[in-house]
């Protein structure tokens, strides 16, 4: 989550207010285990909070296949991204798309330009959600915020307003922050697990392997909560040494970390519940306890403080406009530099106003779109098809010096299974529990060993 954000951001800002390159560079360079370490966090945002819920309706085998399968195909494609990069010396997805040959660059380009825009405007409305059913839990039943959706989406929406053009610099404490809640969400989870476990009261009818379309929507979920295309090449390029090879290292040892790490939470959250999982798993834990309200009260304060981090990358290009666009009768308008003073304040002016429109925006779509699952469904649907598939995929065939065809072909199979799951992602985003058919159900006695099995993973 912060690190998606972050990286994003610091590249758009390095290009619009470092006054000494070189030394800019020099001092934003991240060591092999700070990489790793965001690309680990990057993970833990509230695109996993739904993967309880697609496992529900996938089943707990199939899930833990397609969440490894996901990262898989992700490392493989930042790989080639990352190869790209280095080759050609552009450091940014659009950049990078551009150099496709013909009309075939800047179509592709501008296609991923929209889908950053459009699955970073779902991520908006998707944390107005999650602060509204996170904030709503805590709440008393008769309070005048519980009525209906409009009070709390209405009131997150006004919260988060002025921190958004708040400078940079004061948000920086959102990786620790994250962090933290993160960590204390995870510990809740096991904690829990095991103590429903020990009395013999976890989820009825939860299903250790099964068949149903539900394996399709958790595709989408598991893509969304470990995509990173969009921003890798800024953090490739600010890695200390960097190389394809020393990336990509660094590449094996987060997403397998991070695949584990999700890959325990989705099963023992899910295990803990049930089939009955929300698709915001925070909702099938009420603040019952003073740490349970803690871990409610931990995912408000996180998503308030990334909110604007996500936002900015929406609003930089406008900051970086010439100011001449700014003045009525073009950069003669009040005589050279004179004018430059009066093109800024319109600039900032014209900034603030698209800043609370995309607020306003997203304050809708929370209204309109009051479920997580679905936002994450369907920004996983675009992701599969953009970031997973298209992006890697058009660049591994034409901007890479690989000529066997079994590449052309691996590559090709990219492309069309992206395809193919965006259309499916699109057309499927419930989990579709109702229709699981179960092969192997989870008893008193597999309890048991569902136990032993996630601590023994725990104590590795």
């Amino acid at each position: 989550m912060s690190m998606r954000s972050l990286g994003v951001v610091a590249d758009a800002d390095d290009e619009d207010t470092s006054p000494a390159p070189v030394a800019t560079e020099v001092s934003s360079r991240t060591t092999v285990r700070e990489a790793t370490i965001n690309l680990i966090c990057g993970g833990l945002g509230t695109g996993m909070l739904s993967l309880p819920w697609t496992m529900a309706g996938a089943s707990v085998l199939p899930g833990v296949l397609i969440i490894i399968a996901v990262v898989l195909v992700n490392v493989w494609t930042i790989v080639i991204l990352i190869h790209a990069a280095e080759r050609h010396q552009q450091f940014n997805l659009g950049a990078l798309l551009r150099l496709l040959p013909g009309r075939l660059g800047p179509a592709a380009q501008l296609l991923a330009d929209a889908a950053i825009w459009f699955t970073t405007y779902l991520t908006l409305v998707g944390y107005i959600d999650a602060i509204h059913d996170s904030s709503l839990l805590l709440l008393p039943e008769d309070s005048w915020l519980a009525r209906g959706r409009l009070p709390l989406t209405g009131c997150a929406s006004l919260i988060v307003l002025p921190l958004c053009f708040l400078d940079q610099k004061y948000l920086s404490f959102t990786s620790i922050l994250g962090i933290l809640a993160n960590v204390n969400l995870l510990a809740f989870i096991f904690v829990t697990f095991g103590q429903r476990a020990a009395a013999d009261d976890l989820g009825k009818g939860s299903c250790i392997f099964g068949f149903g379309k539900g394996t399709l929507t958790m595709v989408s979920t598991a893509t969304n909560s470990i995509i990173v295309q969009m921003c890798i090449l800024p953090m490739y390029e600010n890695l200390e040494n960097r190389s394809p090879e020393r990336y990509t290292k660094v590449l094996f040892v987060a997403f397998a970390c991070l695949g584990v790490l999700l890959s325990v939470f989705t099963i023992v959250a899910y295990l803990v519940v049930g089939p009955l999982v929300d698709g915001n798993v925070l909702k099938s834990f009420p603040p019952t306890t003073l740490w349970a309200s803690a871990v409610q009260v931990g995912m408000i304060v996180v998503i308030f403080a990334v909110y604007p981090i996500f936002l900015m990358p929406m609003v930089a290009p406008l900051r970086a406009l010439d100011p001449s666009w700014f003045l009525r009768g073009g950069p003669r308008e009040g005589g050279g530099g004179a004018s430059l003073p009066l093109a800024e304040s319109r600039r900032r002016i014209f900034v603030n106003a698209v800043t609370a429109a995309i607020v306003a925006g997203a304050f809708v779509g929370a209204l309109v779109i009051p479920d997580l699952s679905f936002t994450n469904a369907l920004n996983g649907a675009i992701e599969v098809g953009v970031f997973t598939a298209m992006g890697p995929g058009l660049i591994g065939l034409y901007l890479l010096d690989r000529s066997s065809k079994v590449w052309k072909v691996s590559v090709s199979t990219l492309l069309v299974m992206g395809a193919v799951f965006f259309a499916l992602g699109l057309a499927f985003t419930n989990n579709y529990v109702d229709g699981l058919a179960c092969s192997w159900g989870l008893g008193a006695t597999d309890r048991v060993s569902a136990l032993a099995s996630t601590s023994g993973i725990l104590a590795i």
